[in-house]
């Protein structure tokens, strides 16, 4: 009896008070099958097709379900959260500074971002926002002060009519296997609870959400910034927290993720490890070779395992995994929203490239299906392990036209060259077997 109570008490303990079933009825990492190809997008896991945009919203959810019991974890209830915020200037660089308090039960926590302005009159509703990942403010954790910088993304952003919030995400879960920050004070990385063991790229995420809320409760009225109108972007490992974001939050607008390779928007099941292609059409080499190594699942698992929860680290292969990264692509798709795939090429021997715009293209038959086509884009840059200002010009051109209207002729940039093109258009006869239903479009 006594042993009885005891095993009772310490489950209390692992799970809380509540143990509820995630997960049901899937199973453990090292039951799953392999999986040979890219796992089908456009099929319910009864085997019935999707066709129908209801259809979509039952596979959506079911591809979340996989993510968060697989890969990334589980994003907190934020019914059981209570949200406040403060505003005030920041005295070095003039821009304002976000305070976003959040407590769950008698636990509270916080982190700040900086807030920077466009110059002159708020549209009607308020201004576009873009969300810049900026995680080089990384003592600001251990001291609670801001470090004054602004990026360069929110300076431009903000030159054209677009409010840059600096989100220094390691304010809310530091970049290691400490597991602390905002995020892990309320919910606590138990080591022998899975359902806790949420990784570091789904706690970022959490953040952006937490922005995203705040600006709904009344911080975007203060500022002048319409909280509908979020744009998010960030680079390499923040490009893949960027992903997730948009998979799991379905109020960003633009999602924009770059140089996120392998855990990022890269398929898993591709490597462009030794391949040459033709770089003219992005004035570089007629053949350059990738002569690096992709990204492998031994380094996401080992060395970089706290990105992601805790069951992702023994699936025993690659094959095996259940989900591949064009469906969390697919997971954005929305006629409300947009997705930017950004990345190099030359500076991303790393983070398989092609596999990036496989990811892209065979996310497309559900913007296809939701009638949306046009909403799903990439940018290849030549070179550069950023979101290059160029790309930013890009973008906000893009979002210029379809969020405000403006006739494409009145941009810039030639909104063509988002679709792609590198491999779509360039390079179409050594691209992966995978590529192939996707190229007769």
């Amino acid at each position: 009896m006594l042993k009885r109570i005891f095993l009772m008490v310490l489950s209390m303990m692992l799970c809380g008070t509540a143990c509820p079933a995630l997960g049901e009825g899937l199973p453990q990492p090292k039951d799953l099958p392999a999986i040979d190809g890219l796992p089908e997008l456009m099929q319910l896991q009864d085997g019935t097709p999707v066709t129908t945009p209801e259809d979509w919203s039952k596979r959506r959810q079911e591809l979340l379900e996989l993510y968060s019991f697989y890969m990334y974890g589980y994003m907190p209830d934020a019914a059981q959260e209570t949200l406040s915020y403060t505003l005030e200037d920041e005295p070095v660089t003039g821009e304002k500074l976000l305070t976003i308090t959040v407590t769950v039960g008698e636990t509270s926590a916080d982190f700040s971002v900086l807030v920077t302005l466009p110059e002159g009159e708020k549209p009607e509703g308020g201004f576009p926002y873009f969300i810049d990942y900026t995680p080089y403010h990384y003592q600001s954790w251990f001291t609670h002060q801001w470090v004054t910088e602004v990026s360069a993304n929110c300076r431009y952003a903000a030159s054209r009519g677009y409010a840059g919030i600096n989100y220094d995400c390691s304010a809310v879960a530091q970049d290691n296997r400490n597991f602390s920050g905002a995020f892990y004070t309320l919910y606590p990385y138990k080591l022998l609870d899975q359902q806790s063991r949420n990784g570091t790229l789904l706690a970022w995420a959490w953040g952006v959400s937490k922005i995203i809320d705040v600006m709904e409760q009344g911080a975007g009225a203060e500022l002048g910034i319409d909280p509908a109108l979020s744009l998010v972007g960030g680079v390499s490992r923040y490009g893949k927290s960027v992903a997730v974001a948009g998979a799991y939050d379905e109020r960003i607008k633009v999602v924009i993720p770059s140089c996120s390779g392998a855990g990022g928007i890269a398929t898993y099941r591709t490597n462009n490890s030794g391949k040459t292609y033709d770089l003219t059409s992005l004035g570089g080499s007629s053949a350059w070779t990738n002569t690096s190594a992709n990204e492998p699942l031994s380094n996401l698992q080992g060395g970089e395992g706290y990105w992601f929860c805790g069951r992702f680290a023994v699936i025993p292969s690659v094959e095996q995994i259940p989900v591949d990264q064009h469906m969390l692509a697919a997971m954005v798709a929305s006629p409300d929203r947009h997705m930017i795939i950004v990345t190099g090429i030359t500076s991303e021997g790393w983070n398989n490239t092609e596999g990036q715009c496989l990811a892209y293209a065979a996310s497309q038959p559900v913007w296809d299906l939701l009638g949306c086509p046009e909403q799903n884009n990439m940018i290849i840059h030549l070179d550069g392990h950023a979101i290059l200002q160029s790309d930013m010009q890009m973008i906000l051109d893009y979002c210029d036209v379809h969020l405000f209207g403006k006739a494409p002729e009145d941009v810039k940039t030639d909104l063509s060259q988002m679709k792609g093109n590198l491999f779509l258009e360039k390079n179409r006869e050594i691209l992966y077997p995978e590529f192939a239903p996707y190229l007769e479009k």
